[in-house]
């Protein structure tokens, strides 16, 4: 890894959120989140065509172009932004993952235990944010 360099005396300057950096985590959150689903839905469908049906293997390839295009965006959005202020954005798709699992997967429940860890998940973002914004106050 890079080492930075220091001037005695002098603070290093906090990298500031910009609305890019947080536009491309969300859309790394909701690439990668797309690419659990549809990594779902080819192991539904090897289980019951086979791992090596063409159409299995279409669903495995579009999941790995999502988590592609993810890794992409959220890799623009650390040049713009710090780590600890962007990684929050794309734990929440914990949060809308559980969420919309039971209304693409008929095998799959929403219970309130489920309904408990996302709130507590979507809590965590929450107060990681918070805690971010009050930091450059």
């Amino acid at each position: 890894m890079p080492r930075e360099t220091r001037t005695p005396g002098v603070r290093p300057r906090r990298m500031r959120l910009g609305r890019t950096a947080l536009l491309l985590a969300l859309a790394c959150s909701l690439l990668t989140g797309a690419a659990q689903l549809v990594i779902k839905a080819a192991a539904d469908r090897g289980r019951a065509a086979g791992w090596t049906d063409a159409s299995t293997l279409g669903w495995l390839l579009a999941a790995h172009a999502l988590l592609g295009l993810g890794f992409l965006a959220f890799l623009l959005a650390l040049r713009r932004g710090e780590l600890s202020t962007l990684y929050p954005v794309l734990a929440a798709r914990y949060v809308w993952v559980v969420a919309a699992t039971p209304f693409l997967f008929s095998t799959e429940s929403l219970t309130p235990l489920k309904l408990a860890g996302a709130a507590l998940a979507a809590l965590g973002v929450a107060i990681v944010a918070r805690a971010r914004t009050s930091e450059e106050r």
